[in-house]
């Protein structure tokens, strides 16, 4: 790798691990280079802004968590049980938020503080991240092996939302693994869309 790849790296690797620690607003182009022994101009050699910065650090964040769960996916053998599928993926987003390294836990932390245009820049990329949990929910309703009553967008946020509030508790140092967490929210969310399970009170689509 040349030098100038390798200070690129080093950059965005930085503000990358400040994201994840402090979220958007408390990161600056002037901490990061002082995390890594820079001058602050730099910085601006490599990337325009701290925006264009940080939005890589968000696109290769978000890559790595799709690419986990596309993995996962693809690894299942034909005619899986569709709950086998939606816990497969649960477990594998998880892992890489969780246990995949500053970049997935940067765009959890941070993204919520992103001014608009930022926003705009990745909103695209999370929609088509929410297509395939939206697929995964649609195969197992269609299939029998996911209750039809419930609202299929709310179940979607529930799993999402659970799995990304877990960097604000989940600590690495305890007995419980990134794929247990993923374990938990499954046994916990996912057997309440099991159909067979209907409650009284059911929820209309």
């Amino acid at each position: 790798m040349k030098k100038s790849d390798r200070t690129r790296q080093d950059i965005l690797d930085a503000t990358a691990s400040s994201l994840a620690t402090v979220g958007y607003t408390a990161t600056t182009v002037k901490s990061i280079a002082e995390s890594i022994g820079m001058q602050d101009a730099s910085i601006y050699y490599h990337f325009a802004s701290k925006d264009e910065l940080v939005g890589q650090v968000l696109d290769i964040g978000t890559s790595l968590a799709v690419d986990a769960v596309d993995r996962a996916l693809a690894e299942l053998p034909d005619g899986h049980d569709q709950r086998e599928a939606l816990r497969v993926a649960i477990i594998a987003h998880a892992e890489a938020v969780l246990g995949g390294g500053d970049y997935p836990r940067a765009n959890v932390r941070s993204f919520g503080q992103l001014p608009p245009d930022l926003v705009s820049r990745h909103r695209k990329g999370h929609r088509d991240y929410g297509q395939i949990w939206t697929r995964l929910i649609d195969d197992g309703v269609e299939s029998g092996a996911l209750r039809s009553d419930l609202n299929r967008s709310v179940a979607r946020l529930v799993i999402i939302g659970a799995l990304c509030w877990a960097i604000e508790w989940f600590d690495a140092g305890e007995t419980v693994s990134a794929s247990e967490v993923g374990e938990h929210v499954f046994q916990m969310v996912v057997n309440g869309l099991s159909a067979g399970q209907l409650q009284q009170n059911a929820v209309s689509v």
